[in-house]
């Protein structure tokens, strides 16, 4: 993450406090060797480390979006702190996409800790599988990723999302934080820039012709 000493500084207690606030663990950083994963596309990802708190309330900041009209889409959901914070946002309904069984059940486990602790509406749900071979439901409107994996798996996920928005014509955004230098998202002829962030990007996912 960019930034200086005391940015670095908020990034950590961010996440120190948002863990202490809800008893859920979604801190330590995690290499996917250290994770049992069944996917030939396991290459293409990256580690664990979930979306910062105080970039996420950063990002969603800068945007204006009724989350409460959409679905949450969070590709590479981890141990779902992305998903709670979107909870935290009012997104309606938040699915989480993720390729390792170790991180579903411990996502499973800490959304159920937020649920009891908060009387939050939103709606959950967590699939255990590869982003590659996602079906994008007609429902999913804002489509999250942070650096959750490569150009070329991202690549892979962008057919899907055309497929999805081509059968079931609506409004669908998606953001990518921490690209590294991963324009697969940016450089799509089906992708507007909506917004260019310190972090990342907004983008408008154009219908077909």
């Amino acid at each position: 993450m960019e930034g200086g000493t005391i940015t670095t500084v908020q990034y950590v207690i961010s996440d120190m406090l948002f863990d202490m606030k809800y008893k859920v663990e979604t801190i330590n950083t995690l290499m996917l060797g250290e994770l049992e994963i069944d996917s030939p596309n396991k290459a293409h990802g990256h580690y664990y480390e979930g979306t910062n708190t105080y970039v996420f309330n950063q990002v969603f900041s800068q945007i204006k979006i009724d989350a409460a009209k959409h679905v949450f889409v969070d590709f590479g959901s981890g141990k779902g702190r992305a998903m709670i914070l979107a909870a935290e946002r009012g997104f309606r309904k938040i699915i989480g996409v993720e390729f390792s069984k170790e991180l579903v059940d411990i996502c499973h486990k800490n959304l159920e800790i937020f649920k009891s602790n908060t009387k939050t509406k939103s709606e959950f749900k967590v699939i255990h599988a590869d982003a590659a071979d996602y079906a994008i439901p007609n429902e999913a409107s804002f489509l999250y990723f942070s650096n959750p994996f490569d150009e070329i798996l991202i690549a892979k996920v962008i057919v899907n999302i055309l497929k999805s928005l081509d059968a079931f014509p609506r409004e669908m955004i998606v953001m990518h934080l921490f690209p590294q230098g991963n324009r697969a998202f940016v450089d799509h002829p089906r992708l507007q820039l909506v917004k260019e962030l310190r972090y990342g990007y907004v983008l408008r996912v154009m219908p077909g012709s």
